[in-house]
């Protein structure tokens, strides 16, 4: 294992203990950090992933039947007219996620006067190919699910 797999993992194991350790009371905005660590920085990696669940449409992994998608047609590209979508992959759905961050299309949810939550979008051009849900336990259940994936590999 190199110095930078050692380092990943590292960082995916303390990210763990950041979710599920965090005692403070600002617990949505660790749950969006500690997501974001997770989702940007390992999914560089993926490509060389042995593990086959990035692979795997995302409706069809049990463990996260709990995800609120409103939308999800990840959008490849235009040829000749056409749009071309990528499969329905968790391996695209993360990367459509980080992309959603990244680009701050974030939007909070407020419960009487509380942050309770937030929306990713995610856009290819003008054209909505992601929107997702989540409050604090789901977006922290999903990051912690990532998490586990990722160092099973």
């Amino acid at each position: 294992m190199t110095e930078i797999n050692e380092f990943e993992t590292e960082f995916v194991r303390r990210t763990q203990n950041l979710l599920t350790d965090y005692r403070g009371e600002y617990k949505l905005s660790n749950a969006i950090n500690c997501m974001l660590g997770l989702i940007i920085f390992p999914n560089e990696t993926l490509e060389h992933s042995h593990n086959p669940i990035w692979e795997i449409s995302v409706a069809e992994i049990q463990e996260l039947n709990f995800l609120r998608i409103r939308v999800f047609e990840p959008i490849r590209g235009r040829s000749k007219g056409e749009t071309e979508y990528y499969p329905n992959t968790l391996k695209i759905f993360l990367k459509k996620v980080r992309n959603g961050l990244a680009h701050q299309n974030i939007t909070p949810v407020n419960t009487d006067g509380l942050f309770t939550g937030i929306i990713i979008k995610n856009y290819h051009g003008k054209d909505l190919d992601l929107e997702v849900v989540f409050n604090r336990q789901e977006l922290e259940q999903f990051a912690l699910f990532i998490a586990g994936e990722y160092l099973r590999d």
